[in-house]
């Protein structure tokens, strides 16, 4: 009763972004309020998008200004930096006219730097607050309200919003900290780990096939001795030709931008990060291929093709005419 009296007085939430995770993060979070009798607004820069939520009972604001007017706090998911600075650009300019408080929420994965300068314009009105709180998923992930939220920020307004991100997450990892900036450093050492995870996997599974050894095998020994969910889901992407699904996937154009940020994060610190150079150069090739749209685990394909077997989409139209998929 405590936590209905809080929001019906004080929370008014808008969100922005409804890409792949940003709509299911969106649409829990309002079914969640909905169960309370409260309403959400919502705006999205793909007008297409936000009319797609309105259907499931958010407000759609007409603009981003109206989004700011009827909002006191404020979640954003977006894909990249330039979207980000762009859109707080706006927030910005827009949280100096407005006379309530607003708490931003900044859930995308950025470039620690970026967050470094967002929170300091916005610490020139010291009646808004800035929070960074990176998010691990993928779309089915989301979907399933069961994120790993990351936070960073004043204290006080995480202890407020927390409410709010078990709506759409099965763990929190607070980091007790001011500096924003490390939330976005963490975030891009957890997606370090998941993009060599995958390279490991696309070397492995290629020197498998090369040396002959059967490919069912090798994924029932992951199964059993590394039977992590990143581990298990990517193995089997690149074992049944799920790579090139760009469905509830991360793109390759997404993971450039996130090793990107990870090779520059390893530059500015001085610290060597081989794999993900690896890792980079082999996503390019496939994008550099016109197929940045495809699952980023498609960088199996670069291994494939170095090892001087077929790619992933010859190899199941071979197994389809022989018969042999899935068996």
């Amino acid at each position: 009763m405590n936590n209905l009296l809080h929001l019906k007085q004080q929370d008014r939430i808008g969100w922005i972004g409804l890409g792949e995770i940003g709509y299911h993060m969106a649409s829990n979070l309002h079914r969640y309020l909905a169960s309370l009798h409260l309403n959400m607004t919502v705006w999205n820069r793909d007008p297409a998008k936000s009319a797609k939520m309105h259907h499931h009972g958010p407000r759609v604001a007409k603009s981003i200004e109206d989004l700011v007017a009827q909002s006191n706090i404020i979640f954003t998911s977006l894909a990249n930096d330039a979207a980000v600075e762009e859109i707080y650009l706006q927030l910005i300019e827009l949280a100096s006219q407005v006379d309530h408080s607003i708490i931003f929420v900044e859930t995308s994965t950025i470039y620690p730097a970026l967050a470094t300068k967002l929170s300091k314009q916005l610490s020139a009105y010291p009646q808004h607050t800035y929070l960074q709180c990176p998010v691990f998923g993928r779309p089915p992930v989301a979907k399933a309200a069961k994120l790993i939220w990351v936070t960073s920020g004043d204290e006080k307004a995480i202890k407020r919003m927390c409410l709010y991100f078990t709506t759409m997450s099965k763990s929190i990892i607070h980091l007790k900290t001011l500096d924003v900036a490390k939330a976005c450093n963490f975030k891009l050492i957890g997606n370090f780990f998941v993009a060599g995870t995958m390279e490991l996997l696309a070397e492995g599974l290629t020197l498998a096939e090369k040396a002959d050894v059967d490919q069912e095998s090798v994924l029932k020994f992951i199964e059993t001795f590394m039977p992590g969910p990143v581990w298990l889901e990517y193995s089997r992407k690149m074992a049944d030709g799920a790579v090139l699904d760009k469905e509830d996937g991360f793109s390759v154009d997404l993971g450039l931008k996130d090793v990107g940020h990870m090779r520059q994060l390893a530059q500015d610190t001085g610290a060597s990060l081989p794999t993900a150079d690896l890792v980079y150069d082999h996503l390019k090739a496939i994008q550099d291929k016109g197929l940045g749209g495809q699952d980023w685990s498609s960088l199996i394909n670069s291994l494939r093709d170095a090892s001087k077997l077929p790619l992933i989409v010859e190899k199941q139209s071979y197994a389809g005419e022989k018969g042999e998929k899935g068996e």
